[in-house]
């Protein structure tokens, strides 16, 4: 099974003196779904550009299956809040996009793609252009590429940060059942408590002045919508509440010092 370790990493922005982030650890493996919370400003995203290749440490070890991480792989794929699609593109070929750059032949990375557009609830939409998407069907499409080249891990950086509430649960959804299909490990960075709360297995808490981690939740709600039990049931269960009122205080908590 993959294993992505981030090891006592510390990180500046280019002149700058104090680090966005010190001493941080974290570690996500295959079957594991983390959720990154936090004031704005405390490093997230910087952390997952690390997790993703794009940026390095000033200090400390990033390392996939025991190996250095020294920049972007395949076995990682990044999810976007701008989705980032190719606009001259359709939305099967934006999808079919990866399989190119890996030499799968046309006919059989379009099929693939097809496949994974309908698995994201776009079937039928194979040659539309981008242009005419609407904001959650151009996520589920940025989902779709990233899933097309089977990643170990998946990181996504608030990629449902600026969709309406109603979609945003729909996609929620979405993300809930391709993590349990595929297995891969998810980092996801978001602004919701809410949504940490519902999609992860273990929630990471972090604030600023230097980025940091102050707290990891174990959590285990999704299993219940895996038992069956609706997302708005889970969602208003007192336990949940609880967990979600103890959050709120430490990132408020967190916000005033």
């Amino acid at each position: 099974m993959s294993r992505l370790e981030i090891s006592n990493v510390t990180a500046h922005y280019e002149g700058a003196a104090a680090p966005v982030l010190a001493n941080v650890s974290l570690a996500l493996g295959a079957g594991e779904f983390v959720a990154v919370i936090g004031r704005s400003g405390c490093g997230k995203t910087t952390l997952l550009n690390l997790a993703a290749g794009f940026a390095f440490p000033t200090s400390g070890r990033l390392t996939l299956d025991g190996h250095p991480v020294k920049g972007p792989g395949p076995e990682r794929a990044v999810v976007f809040q701008d989705d980032a699609l190719f606009p001259w593109l359709s939305a099967v070929d934006n999808v079919a996009f990866g399989l190119q750059l890996k030499g799968v032949p046309k006919n059989d990375r379009r099929e693939a793609a097809r496949g994974l557009l309908a698995r994201v609830g776009l079937a039928g939409l194979d040659e539309r252009p981008i242009w005419r998407l609407s904001g959650g069907q151009r996520q589920r499409l940025g989902l779709a590429r990233a899933l097309a080249i089977e990643p170990a891990f998946l990181l996504m950086d608030e990629p449902l940060g600026a969709l309406d509430a109603m979609t945003r649960e729909h996609m929620q959804q979405l993300l809930l059942d391709i993590f349990l299909a595929t297995r891969a490990g998810i980092l996801l960075i978001t602004h919701s408590i809410e949504e940490a709360l519902f999609l992860a297995t273990r929630v990471v808490v972090m604030a600023p002045n230097p980025g940091r981690i102050v707290r990891t939740l174990d959590v285990d709600f999704s299993r219940r919508v895996r038992a069956g039990e609706s997302a708005r049931a889970v969602k208003s269960a007192p336990d949940f509440i609880e967990a979600r009122a103890e959050l709120l205080d430490l990132v408020f908590e967190r916000e005033a010092q």
